[in-house]
């Protein structure tokens, strides 16, 4: 999964530089304001190279997403949540016998860009529904508290634990992130619907409070699928052609 994430290649095909021009001009900005609900997880230092649906945990956040054009939005977005792993859910790793968990809380600035839109007009209704694929990217700040645990046998932590738990000599950090993903938002009216997948690296190997006690060259990341609704504070554009 971190692999996945690492590298998202977008390949936009946009028109003649008067009809991109066009795109900004014609539409007046928008802002729409909601909440979201995730479900959350990890990858570092307690995880194999693949994430595990029993390590999930959860988060909620609240966001305001600013319509620039048709192809263009920016979003301004506060997430809290945790997460958390146990190396007994990994063979490679369950005789070391580390557990921890972290709780966060993150805001963050993103830059989403519309790829595609696609119509659908119900014969039993007279609302039209407009589907959005879109990638995103953007830098965030995430404060974490890390509660790391040895529960190995007393007489094997010596060798084990060759840095006091958690590292860093303190369990809150803030880190810088770098939130990256995908999503589909679905708009009827004022009101939108989205569902996207989340990945952040933070750039350092302390979020889960276990470094040298690991593996030190392993960088640590959280991830996120996140069901989203929000409403637009005016009448939305039509959608591009």
């Amino acid at each position: 999964m971190r692999r996945f994430f690492a590298i998202t290649i977008c390949v936009f095909g946009f028109g003649p530089a008067n009809s991109l021009l066009a795109q900004f001009v014609e539409q007046k900005p928008t802002i729409e304001v909601g909440v979201l609900v995730a479900a959350t997880n990890y990858s570092g230092d307690l995880a194999d190279d693949h994430i595990i649906i029993a390590q999930t945990q959860f988060g909620a956040g609240a966001f305001a997403r600013l319509h620039l054009s048709k192809l263009l939005q920016v979003r301004g977005q506060f997430f809290a949540g945790s997460i958390g792993g146990d190396d007994k859910r990994f063979p490679t790793l369950a005789s070391r016998q580390f557990r921890f968990e972290t709780k966060l809380l993150e805001g963050a600035a993103l830059l989403e860009a519309t790829i595609a839109s696609f119509e659908y007009e119900p014969v039993s209704t007279d609302v039209t529904f407009y589907f959005h694929p879109y990638v995103f990217g953007g830098v965030g700040f995430t404060s974490a508290d890390a509660k790391v645990t040895y529960y190995g046998p007393e007489s094997d932590r010596s060798r084990i634990v060759v840095e006091p738990l958690p590292e860093g000599g303190t369990t809150k950090q803030t880190f810088v992130s770098t939130p990256i993903g995908f999503g589909l938002r679905m708009v009827a009216g004022r009101v939108s619907l989205g569902l996207e997948v989340c990945s952040r690296p933070v750039f350092d190997d302390l979020l889960d409070g276990v470094s040298k006690n690991g593996n030190p060259n392993k960088g640590d990341w959280y991830h996120s699928l996140n069901l989203m609704a929000s409403y637009s504070l005016s009448e939305m554009a039509r959608p591009m052609k």
